[in-house]
């Protein structure tokens, strides 16, 4: 059942809510694939890629082109220009709202409904950050299972600063530690890099321009692996943050079945035996 909850949010609602200003307009996150890693680029520089309704229907079809990519193992999403994300467009946002305040959650909901999206997927992703992650940039980021940052990125929770609900970061205190979070929340102070890795929200901070790089080596070591165990794993550590023990052990053998009973674990054995190379098929 669980799975199947994973595979409806990868073929469910948030495709009814596709908005564009031109049908040949150019998209706002862009979709390439570097051998078996694929590339997410969020491609809003004139904006600090601000998420628009237009860029998160965008980024909703290229996470569903790589879930759906059998040869993009890994993937790495990363933002045009000097920021990685600063959030929701408040411009877009306001003229959504009008004089109807229910609609102030027409754009949250389909930015949670993407990164919800994002967690969905059974393939890791990694999120390349530099400049700016704040706000709904610093949600996305956070849906990805690693974060690799640039040593002079800004993170920040600012909502409070601006009254505005803290919406979808109610899981975020597992990453950071609730101390951490509650401080982080209510000043709406921006943090940098170092402490967050202090607080143990990203994995690597590397120079600022060394960013990209950092985290396509990173994705090419994961994809060094076995696809279908990484696959496998990544949804595993997923499940474990957010169920306890009981509710893992009930969906093992959901997990595990395709590795074990799949190809690549003979080859993995087999190339450990004859101390070569795997050669990994995905199946």
């Amino acid at each position: 059942m669980l799975l199947n909850t994973r595979q409806a949010a990868l073929t469910g609602p948030v495709q009814n809510k596709r908005r564009r200003t031109s049908p040949m307009s150019e998209p706002q996150v862009t979709y390439a694939r570097d051998g078996h890693v694929a590339v997410l680029t969020m491609n809003r520089p004139e904006a600090m890629n601000a998420m628009s309704v237009a860029m998160l229907t965008d980024l909703t079809d290229a996470v569903r082109r790589y879930a759906e990519d059998d040869e993009a193992w890994v993937a790495v999403l990363r933002g045009e220009g000097r920021a990685f994300c600063t959030g929701g467009d408040l411009k877009e946002a306001l003229e959504l709202i009008g004089d109807e305040p229910e609609n102030f959650y027409v754009m949250p909901r389909q930015g949670l409904e993407a990164f919800a999206l994002v967690r969905a997927t059974p393939k890791p992703m990694i999120a390349a950050v530099h400049g700016y992650c704040m706000a709904g940039g610093l949600l996305l980021a956070n849906a990805c299972d690693l974060i690799v940052s640039g040593e002079s990125c800004k993170f920040g929770i600012p909502e409070t600063s601006v009254g505005m609900p803290t919406m979808g970061y109610l899981d975020l205190w597992k990453f950071m530690g609730p101390r951490v979070f509650m401080e982080k929340v209510l000043t709406a102070e921006p943090f940098g890099a170092a402490e967050a890795k202090a607080c143990g929200l990203v994995n690597r901070v590397v120079a600022d321009d060394q960013v990209q790089a950092e985290a396509m080596t990173l994705a090419q070591k994961i994809a060094g692996n076995s696809p279908r165990s990484v696959a496998a794993h990544t949804q595993a550590v997923r499940l474990s943050v957010k169920y306890n023990r009981e509710v893992l052990e009930e969906f093992q053998r959901q997990i595990w079945d395709p590795v074990v009973f799949g190809q690549d674990i003979q080859e993995g054995l087999s190339s450990f035996r004859e101390r070569r190379k795997p050669q990994w098929k995905n199946r």
